[in-house]
Order: C-alpha cells, then structure tokens, then sequence
C-alpha cells in the first residue's frame, strides 16, 4: 500500500496556513482538478516540479524547500522515469544544489544500464552551458563505467578537465591535468587540439617548461596535420565542420609557436624567442580560414608584433619603450602583459620610467577598472597571474626608487592575490623583491641607529 508520506508533508504545511485547494489553486494557477490529484486524500501520484515549485512559492518557503521529502518518496515508490528525473535534476542544477543531486544519482546508478543515461543528460546540459554542477555526473559515469577505453569514460575524464581548469585556484587546475594526461591520446583529434591549448597554458602557469615543450609540439602536429588534410575546410553531410574545435584550426598552429617562445622568454633566451615570432608573424598563406580565423588571423599578427616590441624593450633597448607604449594605446588587451614587460625591464636594466610615468598610471588604472574585467581578451586565472606579476614587478619598481609606502602597497597586493589563486610561490621564488626589500631593510636599521629616540 502507497505511503502517502510526501502528501502528508504538504497538506499538513497547508493546514497550518489555512489554504484549502481552492486557494491554493489560486495562489499557483494549477487548476484544482490537477491539484486534487496530488494533494487530496486519494492523491494518487507525485506532483510535477513545475507545479511544486509554485506551492513551494504559494506557501512562501525557499525555492527547493520539498525537494529532499520529494525525492525520498519518489525512489521508495517509483521506478525512475526520466519524464519526472529530468526536470527535478535541471532545477537542482539551477539551484545549485549538489547534495541533492549526488542523492538521486547514487539512486539512479543502482541500476547500471542508468549510466548510459546519466551521460547523454550530463551531454545535453553541457552543450547548453557549462555548469560545475556537471562535474558529478561525469564522476558517476567514471564510478561505474567498467570499460576504461569507452568512449563514455574518456570523455567524462575530458569534461571534468575542462569544468575544473576553469577554476582559478592553481593547484585545482594542476590537478584537474594530472589527473586527465593519460587519456589525453584517445581524445579524437578536435577535442585533443582544444585539450593540448588548455593543458599548455596550465603548465605555463605552473612553469613546467619541459611538458609546456612536449604539448607545444604535439598540438603543432595535429594542427599541420588536420591542416594538409583540410580537416578544418571539410564539411559533413549535414553541414557541419569535420573539425569541431573551439577555435579556428590557425590559433592551434600559432599558439604552439607562441608558448614555445615564452618558454625561452622566461630562460632569458630573447634571441631564440625571437625566432619562434618569425614562425607565426606572418600566416597569410594560411588558407580555408573563415570570418573567425581572419580575426584571428589579425590577433596573431598584433601579438606578434607586440612581442617583438616586447623582447627589445626586456633587452633593454629603451628607444622602443615609446613605440611599444604607442601598441599597447592601439591595442588595450596587451596593455596587462606590456606593462608587466616594461617594469620587468625597468627593473632589470635599472632605468626610470619617470618621462612615461603619466601614461603607466592611465594604464594602470585601465587595467584595475571593470572595463578590463570585461573586455578581457585571456582567462581569469591567467589575467589574476598576470595581475600578480604586476603588483610584484611595481613592489619591486618603487622599492628601488626609494618609494617605501608605495613599494609595501604593491607586494601586499602581489601576495594577496598570490593566496586568491592558491599560488604556491613564496618569497623565496622573488629573488628581485627579496633583493630590494634585504636593501630596504639595511636601510631603516641604519635610520634608526642614525635617531635612536624615533
């Protein structure tokens, strides 16, 4: 015989507010038919969510307030349907409400031939936009896939990377590749290339120069490839592209020639960075490219030039510093990685910025604006990385410019932001703020010994 335990948690919340079916009714706009069929003394069978979430609203509770009583009664008496499951999991997703939904999953995969369905819904909902929220579906699939070589279990592994590299807590994305490198290879092709980008740019962060190297050439690879094939001109019979990447088969191409010549760019070797700028300054000859590769196309031709500004300005030429500060005006997306180039080259050639100091503080104060926020061209966790770089390098600046107040400023914003994202550099990876702050140091004591009474 049915337990009526669910109707008896609404009815008795009912009672308590004095609402018949008629006003309930009228409160929610369900007709009284329908709710009679629910909520009367032969209630018969579980509301939809759509209509428990007006109650919900009518009796004035949080949204979800009966999910929980909902669901236990739903799997105690019911076998699941997806016509009732979908919903209920979509506003769990919606309201963020991740215990429950690891309650119905754990329900669900009970019975394993769920786990097919579990990962078409996770599917479905990720194509309509990403939600962590997903991350548990895909686990669950990952839990009770018994194929290690599915391709259900190699793409869960993949949509798990890709949810949790959007953090920008640095060791939750050095993690999130660890854990997804060894099914990187069996990825097709498209989905690899977006993979090696993102996988290339963790390790950026994290300065591992030698797996930053061995991605760089193998995404290099698969974009030549799929390029002498025209993988990224060729359509399918239903007018799809063959390749479905993210972007255009050229960023691929050229972002591998890009990082390969930051790696040299952090090692100090400035003459071989700039023969990587050499390989993608100039990729007209890149053909098939629609109206999104020839944006593209323009992007990599401005960064390209920005970077060779860029490495003679960290040579210490400073007759380029105004042209280079000219670029940055005409092109706002490279005003955060410029400055911190400028500063890094003021700091290592030991010259001032005084005659360009007006236009540093305009772009600075770009740059901490929510325009830039917004506009952004890079993604959080490298523009916060960036953002550290530059409070550390300014610390560093006016430290040497005997600018103290100002110089403690910026290294306990460095640091702030450094512990936002989870940063494990200390201040024994800054050698150049430990030199000055060691200098700064020397400094006050022999002040102090100069007035003893201050």
């Amino acid at each position: 015989m049915r337990k009526f335990y669910f109707h008896t948690v609404i009815t008795n919340e009912l009672n308590n507010k004095k609402l018949n079916l008629n006003k309930i009714s009228q409160l929610t706009g369900i007709n009284r038919g329908t709710l009679s069929v629910v909520l009367g003394k032969d209630a018969s069978k579980l509301p939809s969510i759509d209509h428990l979430d007006k109650i919900t609203q009518a009796l004035g509770y949080p949204e979800g307030w009966f999910y929980d009583h909902y669901i236990e009664e739903y799997f105690q008496d019911h076998t699941p349907h997806w016509k009732k499951l979908k919903p209920l999991l979509h506003r769990c997703i919606q309201l963020n409400f991740s215990g429950k939904i690891e309650k119905i999953l754990n329900w669900l995969i009970e019975d394993e031939s769920q786990v097919s369905h579990i990962f078409n819904l996770a599917e479905h909902w990720y194509t309509e936009g990403q939600r962590q929220e997903l991350i548990l579906f895909y686990e669950t699939v990952i839990k009770n896939e018994k194929n290690r070589h599915s391709e259900r279990n190699i793409i869960s592994h993949y949509r798990i990377f890709l949810l949790t590299s959007m953090s920008t807590n640095f060791d939750d994305k050095l993690h999130a590749a660890i854990r997804f490198e060894p099914y990187c290879d069996e990825l097709d092709l498209d989905y690899r290339l977006d993979a090696l980008l993102k996988l290339i740019n963790i390790y950026f962060i994290h300065r591992d120069w030698q797996k930053m190297y061995k991605y760089c050439i193998e995404m290099r690879e698969l974009a030549t490839k799929a390029y002498e094939q025209r993988l990224h001109i060729q359509h399918k019979k239903n007018g799809e592209r063959l390749l479905m990447t993210e972007r255009p088969l050229i960023v691929y191409y050229a972002h591998s020639f890009m990082m390969e010549g930051l790696i040299a760019d952090e090692q100090g070797d400035y003459a071989k960075s700039l023969t990587y700028i050499e390989s993608y300054k100039n990729l007209d000859w890149f053909e098939g490219l629609d109206a999104d590769g020839k944006k593209e196309l323009e992007k990599i031709h401005n960064i390209a030039r920005a970077n060779e500004l860029n490495l003679h300005v960290l040579m210490g030429n400073v007759s380029k510093l105004p042209e280079y500060l000219q670029f940055l005006e005409q092109h706002p997306h490279e005003i955060l990685p410029g400055m911190v180039t400028v500063l890094q080259a003021a700091n290592k050639h030991d010259f001032s910025l005084d005659d360009v100091y007006a236009t540093l503080l305009q772009h600075l104060e770009y740059i901490e604006s929510a325009a830039h926020l917004k506009d952004n061209y890079y993604d959080n966790a490298n523009t916060m990385d960036m953002m550290e770089k530059l409070y550390r390098q300014l610390a560093v600046y006016y430290f040497r410019q005997a600018s103290y107040s100002q110089g403690i400023e910026y290294m306990s914003k460095c640091l702030a932001i450094a512990n936002q994202i989870n940063k494990k550099s200390e201040f024994t990876e800054y050698p150049e703020l430990l030199k000055v702050l060691k200098e700064w140091s020397l400094l006050m004591e022999r002040n102090q010994k100069a007035d003893p009474t201050d």
